[in-house]
């Protein structure tokens, strides 16, 4: 039998955040959302593959401040044909500022999805909380 044991040692919020991404090794630099995030690190969807082991520099723009991480690619998943990749990275340092604006962040985020659970009297899931939350912020692109 396999052993189920959860490794991760942050929890992930399924949140759609903005973010930009540069790839020094291919000269690569563009714009994308995260599809889940957490301290420790993010899957990303991107337009063009980046290979497992990469160090790629990643500007996060989260309501209360703008981050610059350096993360490394640990894993990439092309859902469909033709559809976008899903890349796991790992952030390679966690300062205290981020981890303050990012739990601070999550918690503004979880607020506002019950407000819009009460305001539209049914059920919003984080993730389309977040669509609505970035999307009038100052943070989309």
């Amino acid at each position: 039998m396999a052993d189920q044991t959860e490794r991760r040692r942050f929890l992930r919020f399924p949140v759609y955040c903005p973010l930009q991404y540069r790839c020094e090794s291919k000269k690569m630099r563009d714009e994308s959302i995260t599809l889940n995030i957490s301290e420790g690190g993010a899957l990303v969807s991107t337009r063009e593959p980046i290979d497992i082991g990469t160090d790629i520099a990643v500007r996060i723009c989260l309501s209360r401040g703008v981050f610059f991480i350096t993360a490394s690619v640990r894993h990439i998943r092309k859902e469909s044909e033709g559809g976008p990749y899903n890349v796991g990275i790992e952030f390679k340092e966690q300062t205290p500022d981020f981890t303050r604006g990012f739990n601070e962040e999550m918690g503004a985020l979880s607020l506002y999805q019950r407000q819009l659970c009460d305001e539209e009297d049914r059920e919003i899931s984080l993730t389309e909380a977040s669509m609505k939350w970035y999307k009038d912020s100052p943070a989309w692109f």
